[in-house]
């Protein structure tokens, strides 16, 4: 049905691209700022300020966001004495959860005073049972802000060959792992969308910007700014997300509880438009998802530059690895780059819902995620014996 630009395992070397300079620092999430709903966006709220704005002397650049709790490490399954060999060395149990679905107990634990996390990864790994503990890494919506499409999304459709109707219902549900969505948007007016937050309650919630905007891509009204690849599909939406100051993060306990939710809802294909650094818990986890060969799990390559190592999950080897590309198919400036690579799809100034009402253009690999995911779900629909791999 589609013809989505493959890659294969083809390294994507800076140096054969145009447009490659790496701007600000290098995260998942690199726009620089600006969200949707406080002044950035003309959609939500009748246009921000800053054309009225005073120039003033630019600002010291803030500091990148953290890269993992601090003095967290997480580790699965750690056997009763090794527990208690840690507590009595002055770790502390902060949370326990057991998910069902991959069999697997997740513990986070409070480092001793005075340990560094290295310091204290090594000492939980040296126990038996504790060789994947891990910090607590945070991941982050892979997005940019870009001005807004004059021409729809018609030129990124045509250019993976997407036909104005699939031509085939789609039978199975897609998972998306994000943050919050906005089911009252009007450009999801007619979406089915199941939408479970699962992040800290005493944390304060996510916005309903990337997650909305991921969500018109694959359900947007098909009468609407911004017509959905799929949008006659059921969404089972996990809002992992929560926020600390302007940052916008997920730790690892909360990606494997939404990733076991939608394993105990038997979803096929799943969405994660999210990128972070490499993490033991987390590779361990998607061992087990992937050994099982039945869901799919798509993620994007990540926005911190052609330089940086390879994201995570996209890096996993078990995971469908996507890339960003502009209608001219053309790699998107900021994508990071690597042979673990699998698959290119539109992700440049695409349109895309705000979180509140209208759109505006986005970039990022986040927003190419969506059309292979549109593409999967079409697959196991038509054949549902399809394994994950295949």
């Amino acid at each position: 049905t589609t013809a989505l630009i493959a890659l294969g395992a083809v390294p994507l070397a800076p140096g054969l691209f145009p447009d490659t300079a790496l701007t600000g620092a290098a995260w998942a999430q690199d726009n620089g700022g600006g969200s949707d709903g406080n002044g950035g966006d003309s959609d939500d709220n009748g246009g921000g300020s800053d054309d009225a704005t005073p120039i003033r002397r630019q600002a010291a650049p803030a500091p990148p966001p953290p890269l993992a709790a601090e003095g967290e490490i997480v580790v699965t399954d750690l056997p009763p004495d090794a527990l208690a060999t840690l507590t009595g060395e002055g770790f502390a149990v902060l949370q326990q959860s057991t998910l069902a679905t991959l069999g697997q107990t997740v513990t986070r634990l409070q480092i001793p005073s005075g340990q560094t996390l290295t310091e204290a990864r090594d000492r939980v790994r040296a126990l038996p049972g504790g060789e994947d503990a891990d910090l607590n890494h945070f991941f982050r919506p892979s997005q940019d802000e870009t001005t807004a499409c004059t021409h729809e999304n018609c030129a990124e459709h045509q250019l993976v060959g997407w036909p104005q109707d699939p031509g085939c219902a789609t039978t199975q549900p897609i998972g998306l792992i994000d943050t919050g969505v906005n089911p009252a948007h009007d450009i999801l007016a007619t979406a089915r969308i199941d939408l479970t937050r699962l992040a800290d309650p005493k944390l304060d919630p996510s916005a309903a910007i990337h997650g909305t905007a991921v969500v018109s891509l694959l359900v947007g009204d098909p009468g609407s700014r911004v017509p959905g690849l799929l949008p006659g599909a059921d969404v089972v939406a996990v809002d992992i997300f929560s926020r600390a100051g302007g940052d916008e993060r997920a730790d690892v306990p909360s990606l494997l509880a939404g990733l076991d939710l939608l394993l105990q809802r038997g979803i096929r294909v799943v969405n994660l438009s999210l990128a972070g650094p490499e993490n033991g818990v987390l590779s361990a986890a998607l061992d087990v998802v992937t050994a099982a060969d039945q869901t799919l799990l798509i993620a994007a390559a990540g926005n911190a530059g052609p330089d940086a190592p390879p994201a995570w999950p996209a890096a996993h080897p078990g995971v469908l690895a996507v890339t960003a590309v502009d209608a001219r198919g053309r790699v998107y400036r900021n994508a990071q780059r690597g042979p673990h690579l699998d698959l290119a799809a539109p992700g440049v100034d695409l349109l895309a819902a705000t979180s509140i009402r209208g759109a505006r253009g986005k970039s990022g690999t986040s927003y190419a995620a969506p059309f292979v995911t549109a593409a999967a779900a079409l697959l196991v629909s038509q054949s549902p014996d399809l394994g994950a791999a295949a």
